[in-house]
């Protein structure tokens, strides 16, 4: 029996000896392995770190280009508002007309001229009165730059 135990003991050390060195073999591979997977882990999060930052540039650069395109189409519209193309003037205005009662005569006189709309859809938007020159004093400047706006596509 003793020899039986010796003789499986011989037998499962060799098994014990090959499978340890397999074992450490594959404990090897696995720490290389593991090595190139944290190199991999470590260039994606350099690249995702790079592309957030460019990412968080463009949207600071889109934010800025929206500012400046919101100031660009206000000043847009404002000179559009001062182009004297479009500009509609009312004369021989009296000195002493109150811009109120001159805001209610032009409003009277837009739904006059155009029948089609309501009191909600006319807007005044601005008046100012036109300089007066030196060469011509008078009691009477004309209105100029009023602007009218409909809730329509329209603009009268």
């Amino acid at each position: 029996m003793r020899s039986f135990l010796e003789h499986l003991f011989g037998v499962l050390g060799g098994d014990i000896a090959s499978l340890r060195q397999e074992i450490a073999n594959t404990t090897k591979e696995l720490k290389r392995e593991l090595a190139e997977l944290e190199q991999s882990v470590d260039t994606v999060e350099r690249s995702r770190n790079v592309q957030v930052e460019e990412l968080n540039h463009h949207r600071q650069e889109l934010l800025t280009l929206q500012e400046s395109n919101c100031e660009l189409q206000y000043r847009l519209e404002d000179l559009e508002k001062r182009s004297r193309h479009s500009n509609t003037h009312i004369r021989r205005v009296s000195m002493q007309t109150t811009p109120g009662s001159l805001e209610d005569f032009v409003i009277r006189l837009f739904r006059h001229m155009t029948p089609a709309l309501t009191d909600q859809e006319i807007t005044l938007d601005c008046m100012h009165r036109v300089g007066q020159p030196s060469w011509a004093p008078s009691k009477h400047r004309a209105y100029s730059r009023v602007f009218i706006t409909t809730n329509k596509e329209n603009k009268y």
